[in-house]
């Protein structure tokens, strides 16, 4: 169970650095920008669930110029930062809400998409429950996440110092497509690919990590401050692991897309 309030709090204090670290999530967000090419679809009402900044609303924006894109986030900073978007009068269509429980009426959309949002779940099937609700019959939801291999160097680091978890667990790619299936989406796709990210030093990796608001948010997390001879410890970790190219930081990818079948497991409102 995740903290939503930490959740919450962490990527709000992140909003203003978030875009300057995010070259992950840029990458693969632009890698699922491409996938668009190969839908035919027409969409008039998309969501973007998780969307953070804004970057898939202003990739959709470009692809779908008649398209209402709604930019739905946990924290208010950050949609602040999303593209005004209008021919005359520029404004922000943004939510801030739960992605838990979205605030729209069943088959609403046309398209949802979400970029690096889905592992801050702490009951996917729920969220995909969700999704599937407001989503129309026959539309799209294109997706990607975080397998469990992700950040496996930090997980190994805080292993070797004891037995608390300090690092998030993330979903199985199996364990995603069961969630689609069982929330009643049609003809599910799932891949995955594996990107390791290599830094010079110990302290650009962690700055990387803190400016887009990664951090233990754990409801059981140890509270307090980590010792300094434990966080000294676990730096010499990260550092123990460099490789020829420099400090390695894995990520696994996951990619879904599904089909909106016009059923969802929860109720329709209205």
């Amino acid at each position: 169970m995740f903290d939503y309030a930490q959740v919450r709090n962490r990527f709000n204090k992140a909003h203003r650095s978030y875009d300057q670290y995010a070259a992950v999530q840029q990458e693969v967000g632009n890698r699922m920008g491409e996938r668009f090419e190969w839908l035919k679809l027409a969409p008039r009402r998309i969501l973007d669930l998780g969307a953070g900044t804004g970057q898939m609303t202003k990739l959709l924006q470009q692809r779908y110029p008649r398209a209402q894109i709604i930019a739905l986030d946990l924290a208010e900073e950050m949609l602040t930062t999303v593209p005004k978007i209008g021919r005359f009068f520029k404004h922000r269509r943004v939510v801030c809400a739960d992605m838990h429980q979205l605030p729209f009426s069943a088959g609403c959309f046309d398209v949802v998409v979400s970029n690096f949002a889905l592992q801050w779940s702490h009951d996917l099937r729920l969220v995909m429950a969700e999704v599937a609700r407001v989503l129309t019959s026959g539309g799209a939801f294109v997706f990607s996440t975080l397998g469990p291999d992700s950040l496996l160097e930090c997980r190994q680091a805080w292993s070797e110092l004891d037995n608390t978890m300090h690092v998030h667990g993330f979903i199985d790619m199996h364990d995603v497509g069961d969630a689609l299936i069982s929330s009643c989406f049609t003809d599910p796709v799932m891949d995955q690919e594996r990107l390791t990210v290599y830094y010079s030093t110990v302290d650009l990796l962690l700055q990387e990590l803190r400016g887009v608001g990664v951090g233990n948010t754990l409801v059981d997390r140890t509270s307090g401050l980590t010792g300094r001879q434990k966080w000294q410890d676990f730096r010499a970790g990260l550092e123990a692991q460099r490789q020829t190219q420099g400090i390695p930081l894995t990520y696994e990818l996951v990619y879904g897309l599904a089909w909106g079948s016009g059923i969802s497991p929860v109720p329709h409102s209205g």
